[in-house]
């Protein structure tokens, strides 16, 4: 479920409902959307541990893409 927050999120998302709209229409790659009262109880349960792996995880990604835009031959799209 939090794979599908996280895509969400990536794809525009800016609240439950909307992640929850956009997990339902990408529910072949997730699984079923989950409701915004189960995706809250998952978010307000992360523990510190987790959401340091999370900002880890995102700050890793975050440096890969800033590398690839880097390498595109016409720099930073503007």
């Amino acid at each position: 479920m939090l794979l599908g927050l996280a895509s969400a999120i990536v794809l525009g998302a800016t609240n439950l409902s909307d992640a929850g709209q956009l997990q339902a229409h990408h529910q072949a790659i997730f699984g079923p959307a989950a409701s915004d009262s189960t995706a809250h109880r998952l978010l307000a349960d992360l523990d510190r541990r987790a959401r340091g792996r999370i900002a880890k995880a995102r700050a890793r990604v975050r440096r890969r893409v800033w590398d690839v835009l880097a390498l595109r031959p016409g720099g930073f799209p503007g």
